[in-house]
């Protein structure tokens, strides 16, 4: 029997959590942020590079943060 396999849905814990407006905007400026590092990197401006992966890198630890903490840092 290969009931097993099949996924069990609609029990608790199974369901994702549905994104906050705000943790969807983070990831969003995350994800902006990173995009544009590689683009400075493959047009050779390292400065402008590091500054966006800084900036992306700050806003992960505070997304991290909040997750330990279960709420706002």
């Amino acid at each position: 029997d290969l009931t097993f396999i099949k996924p069990k849905m609609g029990l608790q814990g199974n369901t994702p959590a549905t994104p906050s407006p705000a943790s969807i905007a983070r990831r969003v400026a995350i994800e902006a942020a990173l995009t544009l590092a590689l683009f400075h990197v493959r047009n050779d401006n390292a400065h402008a590079a590091v500054g966006r992966s800084i900036r992306a890198t700050s806003m992960l630890k505070q997304a991290c943060s909040e997750l330990k903490n279960g709420g706002a840092a």
